[in-house]
C-alpha cells in the first residue's frame, strides 16, 4: 500500500485517483506523520466487498455443515458467483 502525505494528496487528487484506478490498490493518507485514512477506487471497493461477502457465505456453508443447518443454497451461491465474475469481466 502506498503512503501519501495529506497535503500531497490534496494538491494532486486527480493523479492519485487515477493511480488507484489503474493499480486497484488502496492509498494510505498520512496526516502529521500518522496514518489517517485509506482511499480506494469505488469499483475496486465494490469488487472487494463482493469477494468478502462471498467468503462469508462460503464460511457460513462450512459452518452450517458442521452444525447440520441449511445456509445458502447452491443456486444462490452460483448466482452470486456469476455476478462477481461478470463484474470482474467488465473491468
Amino acid at each position: 500500500m502506498i503512503s501519501i502525505k495529506k497535503d500531497d494528496f490534496n494538491r494532486n487528487y486527480e493523479l492519485f485517483a487515477r493511480l488507484c484506478e489503474i493499480t486497484s490498490e488502496p492509498l494510505k493518507i498520512v496526516k502529521e506523520g500518522m496514518p489517517d485514512l485509506v482511499v480506494i477506487n469505488a469499483d475496486t471497493y465494490i469488487r472487494r466487498k463482493k469477494m468478502l461477502d462471498l467468503r462469508e457465505k462460503l464460511l457460513k456453508i462450512n459452518e452450517d455443515e458442521l452444525f447440520e443447518e441449511k445456509g445458502v443454497t447452491f443456486e444462490e451461491l452460483e448466482k452470486y458467483l456469476d455476478e462477481v465474475e461478470n463484474e470482474t469481466e467488465k473491468n
